[in-house]
């Protein structure tokens, strides 16, 4: 008999697979592991009892994965057997086997911190701890007491305490407890419970403002990430701990390589996809498959070159070999194309940046790629702005005197703020309502805080800002003047930042709908790093309702995946 699993997934990182291997050992059945673009094929062969065990040990192994869409299995006639067992080393959360080892008190890993095997584990310098058991039991009753704890754990080291008034991060104890303290939705579990344990920024809930007496309307929540806060949390009666960055931690103390925590969205799309916007843990390094040897391809910290039969990226080690970067907007776009071999689609990309430019971009079989939209404006002082408002119709002239005489502060604060800056196009604009909003005087700083803002307002709907095009370009006078409007009819400021980042989000989905109604698309690429949180969400949710959305595979939206752009568009410059 033969039986094949398949799991849709887009992940090439080794997890899935691990697990496998290890299941088929331990089952005593013959395992067969093959891929495609999307999916990973498990094929076991045995007899029916020997698959059945396979099935059960699977399902008690098998961890959430935020890269795992769906899972299914039928029997088949053919046994298959063709990938190559060569997984890139990555740091990830203890798996399920390990967990349960920890916390056996009859198992010789019994509250082990250090514990892991092929699939998880973390690159730490182990020390001895005499007796661990003890060691918690302290910490937690300190905790009980309400004092402050200061620990290394697996991604980084805090002062932990049960006071989340100044919380950088809050950590739950289980799902349940993020139930009963967050507005937590569907997916939220999915992805929070996975085994690359992400962080989502989460809404407040009645219970937590009554319980905590905090008004901070959202938090970023995890759940134990490593060894030491499931240890922590184990027979502790307490739901949420907040967690503070510290450089000397003074209970417990240990070396660890630590990387930047993932940090996701889960979409209100069909499927409630989860989508990575920052972090590399669990994520890099990673495989491609081969473009040409003889390149780095760079941007940031980040590098990618072939070797072999495969390209890798990663943010340590490289060879030394000539650094080659493109332009970040068409780095990302053609790494996506690459990555889910659209190069010879017609495609659409959302190209997004903070401090580089942005771009929608369309690539074409029979054009090439085509700048279609640029987003390129820049104002010497508020006063410019101001002037071109009023210059615009009698409506603009009118907003500018109401605002003056009755938003006095903010029209003066705009006046005399310095919006020189470096930063472009989109993130430039939203610097600029946020200054208008009195966010901050510092661009930068303005539409960091408009997006924080927009990230933890309570609704699903905001107040529409106008964008408008003109020729190849977005008048930005148009959105600044709603934002405007809406402040003097005394719309609150985390209402109208999310109506600014839903607003946009709205207008390139319908942007989307236009060029695809005189040139059918076959999909759109969304890339970059100004997508993070709401605006992310709402971009790919708006167009996902009707037509296939592509993000870099199996990585965050920005960051590794420009890298590996950067060596695709140079490998065909080479050649």
């Amino acid at each position: 008999m033969i039986l094949r699993f398949v799991f849709k997934t887009p992940s090439t990182q080794g997890i899935i697979e691990k697990i496998c291997l290890r299941v088929a050992k331990k089952s005593e059945v013959k395992l067969g592991l093959s891929r495609d673009l999307e999916n990973i094929y498990a094929y076991v062969e045995g007899d029916e009892n020997k698959i059945e065990e396979f099935s059960r040990n699977l399902a008690n192994e098998l961890p959430l994965s935020v890269f795992l869409k769906s899972l299914s299995a039928e029997v088949v006639d053919e046994f298959k057997d063709n990938l190559v067992r060569d997984f890139p080393d990555i740091s990830l959360p203890p798996c399920p086997k390990c967990l349960r080892e920890v916390k056996d008190s009859q198992n010789p890993h019994y509250y082990d911190i250090f514990h892991h095997c092929e699939v998880c584990g973390y690159k730490a310098q182990k020390i001895d701890i005499k007796n661990p058991k003890k060691l918690f039991d302290k910490l937690r009753e300190k905790l009980i007491n309400g004092d402050k704890i200061s620990i290394q754990t697996m991604n980084g080291a805090y002062e932990i305490s049960s006071d989340l008034e100044n919380a950088e991060i809050i950590v739950a104890k289980d799902l349940a407890s993020v139930a009963k303290y967050f507005m937590a939705f569907e997916g939220d579990a999915k992805a929070l419970g996975s085994i690359e344990k992400p962080i989502l920024k989460l809404k407040t809930n009645l219970e937590f403002k009554k319980r905590y007496g905090i008004s901070t309307p959202a938090f970023d929540v995890k759940l134990p990430d490593c060894m030491v806060l499931e240890l922590l949390f184990e027979g502790l009666d307490i739901h949420l701990l907040g967690l503070k960055k510290t450089t000397k931690p003074t209970d417990l103390s240990f070396e660890v390589e630590v990387e930047d925590i993932l940090k996701a969205v889960v979409t209100d799309s069909k499927n409630k996809d989860i989508l990575l916007y920052s972090g590399d843990r669990g994520v890099v390094p990673k495989f491609e498959k081969f473009v040409k040897e003889g390149i780095l391809g760079v941007y940031k910290k980040y590098g990618a070159y072939s070797k072999s039969d495969k390209s890798v990226i990663d943010y340590k080690d490289f060879p030394n070999l000539p650094k080659k970067e493109a332009k970040p907007a068409f780095a990302g776009f053609f790494s996506v194309l690459n990555q889910w071999e659209m190069e010879n689609k017609t495609t659409i990309g959302f190209c997004f940046y903070k401090e580089d430019e942005s771009k929608i971009l369309i690539n074409s079989p029979k054009f090439g790629v085509v700048e279609y939209v640029d987003f390129k404006f820049y104002f010497d002082d508020f006063k410019e702005i101001f002037a071109l408002i009023g210059a615009m119709n009698d409506t603009g002239k009118k907003l500018i005197e109401n605002f003056s005489k009755k938003r006095p502060e903010l029209f003066e604060n705009a006046l005399k703020a310095d919006i020189s800056s470096d930063k472009k196009g989109i993130f430039y604009l939203w610097g600029l309502i946020g200054i208008i909003l009195g966010l901050d005087n510092n661009i930068k700083n303005a539409a960091k805080k408009l997006l924080k803002y927009a990230n933890e307002a309570m609704t699903k709907k905001g107040p529409r800002i106008d964008y408008k095009l003109e020729s190849n370009n977005l008048n930005p006078l148009w959105a600044i003047r709603t934002a405007m409007s809406f402040n003097l009819a005394g719309v609150d400021n985390y209402l109208l930042s999310y109506g600014v980042i839903e607003s946009f989000a709205e207008f390139l989905s319908n942007m989307y709908e236009s060029f695809n109604k005189e040139t059918p698309l076959d999909g759109a690429v969304i890339v970059g790093d100004l997508f993070e949180g709401e605006f992310l969400n709402k971009i790919y949710s708006y167009i996902d309702k009707n037509y296939p959305v592509y993000t870099p595979k199996a990585l965050p939206i920005s960051g590794a995946v420009e890298a590996f752009g950067s060596l695709v568009i140079n490998s065909k410059v080479s050649n």
